[in-house]
């Protein structure tokens, strides 16, 4: 989706259609990931595009204007301002884990981003195993089965699951 939005907004024609249909995914969508305040927000390292719609968007309203009106008013401005697509910031989506979250508690001051490379750090680390100890976290192993152990896994005998599961009295 994002890669369609991309492609379209740095086509260079300002007459394009938005890309919708059944082989794209649609970017007009009321869910679409792709938000008026994501867009206003890729910006942000284009100062002189910044300022200006700062001066325009930086109120409540920008929730009320049509997506496709702000869609093509945005890509006006990236033709306008000469905005290459090489100054778009690259911002990786990162799941949170454990460690991200109790870091985000004992470290409040840090930027998510900050801590997402902390974690990253951290996992990289050869001694990782205490820095996760020290901070009351186990660290997420998986168990490796063996391949016997990986046919029998699922096969399970009558009598075993009768004692596992009932109390059972000989009589």
């Amino acid at each position: 989706m994002y890669k369609t939005f991309f492609g379209w907004l740095f086509d260079g024609n300002v007459n394009s259609p938005i890309p919708s249909g059944e082989k794209v995914p649609d970017i007009l969508k009321y869910n679409s990931p792709i938000t008026p305040t994501y867009v206003i927000s890729l910006f942000i390292n284009n100062g002189p595009l910044n300022y200006y719609l700062d001066s325009y968007f930086n109120d409540i309203n920008l929730r009320y204007i049509d997506k496709e009106e702000l869609f093509r008013f945005i890509k006006k401005c990236v033709i306008d301002f000469k905005v290459k697509r090489k100054n778009i910031p690259f911002v990786r989506y990162k799941r949170d884990t454990k460690l991200f979250k109790v870091l985000r508690l004992r470290i409040p001051t840090l930027k998510n981003f900050d801590i997402s490379l902390l974690c990253e750090m951290i996992e990289k680390d050869p001694n990782s195993e205490r820095i996760y100890s020290s901070l009351g976290i186990d660290k997420p192993t998986k168990k490796k089965l063996k391949l016997t152990e990986q046919k029998n896994s699922g096969k399970i005998s009558l009598k075993e699951f009768l004692e596992g599961n009932f109390s059972v009295i000989k009589t």
